[in-house]
């Protein structure tokens, strides 16, 4: 069910004879990055190393991401996935989103390489690296009215010059707080129904072991089953 859930953009792009793949979705194996939110990106613009014919005006060269776990509120932080950043006229932008923004909307300019890259998140802040121009501007389309989308992770490829090629996976919102507040029902089965770790929990030693959003999901869980469920439907 998680997996229909989750939409799939196309690589956009140019993909070279010789590349390097990234897949960042990879980097928390398993299932894990389905819990992850993109909360801060980071961008390198600027002139490729010599030795593309094809490649004589400034381009992205990298991009490199983190994410937050959306149960514990751990970060992880991918590789750079760059090319060459010896030039002298690389630029850097990066953005980090407070908690409660997400990624909504991306703009990406690409010919050779990618070329320009504009992204925007539910609370309007944006990030724009490069120079727009109408005829290489592809919008990525993913939103509708009453459906809002978030980016949650982005794969693509790189080589010696730049970043050639982007593209990422996507769900709604609401379904993502849907498969988030899954895990708070299987919690929720474990203390009704093995009372061993349910004292286990009760127990304020073991509870200052962990960080605050992992006590309130576990706290949430021990309450009394009105209460409980007043507190998932206000979720």
């Amino acid at each position: 069910m998680q997996k229909e859930k989750y939409s799939t953009t196309p690589c956009y792009g140019y993909v070279p004879r010789i590349k390097y793949e990234f897949k960042d979705a990879e980097l928390f194996g398993s299932e894990m990055w389905k819990y992850q939110i993109l909360n801060k990106v980071k961008f390198w613009y600027g002139t490729p190393k010599p030795g593309n014919d094809n490649l004589k005006s400034k381009i992205i060269l990298g991009i490199q991401c983190v994410y937050m776990d959306s149960i514990s509120g751990n970060k992880k932080t991918t590789e750079q996935h760059c090319g060459d950043l010896s030039k002298e006229d690389i630029e850097i932008k990066e953005l980090e989103l407070k908690e409660g923004d997400f990624f909504t909307n991306i703009i990406i300019d690409f010919d050779c390489a990618i070329t320009h890259i504009k992204l925007k998140t539910k609370d309007n802040n944006v990030i724009e690296v490069g120079e727009e121009k109408e005829e290489n501007k592809k919008i990525v389309v993913i939103n509708t009215e009453k459906n809002i989308q978030m980016i949650q992770t982005f794969f693509g490829y790189y080589d010696t010059y730049g970043l050639r090629a982007l593209g990422f996976k996507y769900i709604s919102r609401k379904n993502f707080l849907l498969i988030n507040l899954m895990g708070v029902f299987r919690l929720r089965h474990i203390f009704k129904t093995n009372e061993k770790e349910r004292e286990k929990w009760k127990n304020p030693d073991n509870l200052k072991k962990l960080n605050y959003k992992m006590l309130t999901v576990v706290k949430v869980c021990l309450l009394p089953d009105k209460t409980f469920f007043n507190v998932i439907q206000y979720c």
